[in-house]
């Protein structure tokens, strides 16, 4: 099996709490955590899969450091001592299957958050601006 040899996920891991919610490349956000969850063989960092057809150069960092938020032990042989290489960090990817799932299945939800985070941003660009007049 490949190695883990990524220590943080990439930006665009379906792992991170910042991924766009449903964008799973074709599978459903149980297929992700049923895997972790049950003890399947490791997940592949998509960015690392060569198109020639063979398997991908890593495990997902994403999917590793989601386990170990969570706890979640390495059963599976194909893991070796990967859980080894990562760090715990419940602030950038999802540490429980539940926030996963609500996350990826409620895509309104997630783009209703980045408008309103939009909104904002733009609220307060505009407030410093018009603070900046009146000097």
């Amino acid at each position: 099996m490949t190695k883990a040899i990524l220590k943080q996920p990439c930006d665009e891991c379906p792992w991170r709490r910042k991924h766009p919610a449903g964008w799973l490349g074709g599978y459903r956000a149980e297929e992700f955590t049923q895997q972790v969850q049950f003890d399947g063989p490791p997940l592949p960092c998509h960015k690392t899969i060569p198109g020639d057809g063979t398997d991908a150069r890593a495990m997902c960092a994403g999917a590793l450091i989601f386990m170990k938020n969570s706890c979640k032990g390495a059963h599976h042989s194909d893991y070796g001592d990967a859980l080894t290489t990562v760090e715990a960090d419940s602030e950038t990817v999802f540490q429980w299957a539940h926030e996963f799932l609500e996350h990826h299945n409620n895509p309104g939800a997630w783009a209703e958050k980045v408008r309103a985070a939009l909104m904002e941003k733009r609220n307060g660009t505009n407030a410093d601006r018009d603070g900046e007049d009146a000097r």
